[in-house]
């Protein structure tokens, strides 16, 4: 009987040998994509943040280089654009917002790719992750860049998104599409339907359920809704949350991590913001 775990015979691979170079270079992005998707929580479950910065250029590179081979990729699409989007939030708009910038638009354009003609409007349950990364970008990008009139144009864009993100798959990303829904309802001027009291709301409901724990979550209520509100008992309450939680091993403590150094910074500039 021919054993399961035998290796294929030199015959076998033959006709790869007639594969064209493009073939070839398409099937190893593949391959290569999946094992990044399989080992992407790995990164996230880090718990030296300053490790991750420095590793991860790299792996977003690699990223880029394996769509120049396989651009229709849409696993690889959303991840790429989870790691731009990331990268920046994390260990760039703090320090160079113009950089942070340059990679929530590419982010963002990965996003838009994976969506493939796909809209807030006509979105379907497979495309929940590439809208929510698109989104994501989008109103990072518009917080770090409220001086420009381009940036606030695209703010009525992200409601609709996020409102299809909660019929879609309303869990995804910890209770994501609340997050959003805050920093809409802080981001928008008054006059034009910003709300800081509606921003608390949606924070509040990002804090439930699978987002209970996820410290950034708590991060963006003190920065965005309660500095919106001017609420400064709010803001040191979800900071002070943040710094005093013990940390957790799994998927999450990276962005944990980060949300304890963000938040000490955060709490530092207290004066400043209110």
């Amino acid at each position: 009987m021919r054993s399961a775990n035998r290796k294929p015979s030199a015959c076998c691979l033959l006709p790869l040998i007639f594969l064209s170079g493009c073939s070839l270079n398409r099937s190893a992005a593949r391959v290569t994509s999946s094992v990044i998707d399989t080992g992407l929580p790995a990164v996230f479950s880090q718990s030296d943040p300053q490790y991750v910065k420095e590793a991860l250029p790299a792996n977003l590179q690699l990223m880029e280089i394996l769509l120049a081979n396989d651009p229709g990729n849409k696993d690889l699409l959303v991840n790429a654009a989870e790691g731009f989007c990331g990268y920046a939030f994390m260990f760039l708009e703090d320090e160079n917002q113009e950089r942070a910038s340059v990679f929530y638009a590419k982010g963002q354009d990965l996003a838009l790719r994976a969506l493939d003609g796909a809209t807030a409007a006509t979105a379907k349950k497979k495309d929940a992750h590439a809208l929510f990364w698109n989104t994501f970008c989008k109103a990072s990008y518009i917080n770090i860049n409220r001086d420009k009139p381009e940036a606030i144009a695209e703010i009525p864009a992200l409601e609709p998104a996020a409102l299809k993100l909660l019929a879609l798959e309303p869990g995804y990303y910890y209770n994501g599409a609340q997050s959003i829904l805050g920093a809409y309802y802080a981001i928008r001027p008054r006059m034009l339907g910003g709300d800081p009291e509606k921003a608390k709301e949606h924070f509040e409901l990002a804090l439930k359920g699978p987002g209970e724990n996820f410290l950034l979550n708590r991060y963006m209520y003190a920065k965005m809704a309660a500095v919106a509100a001017q609420d400064e008992e709010l803001f040191e309450r979800q900071l002070n949350a943040v710094l005093s939680a013990e940390p957790r091993d799994g998927q999450t403590r990276l962005p944990d991590e980060v949300a304890k150094l963000k938040a000490k910074k955060l709490l530092e500039k207290k004066d400043e913001l209110f």
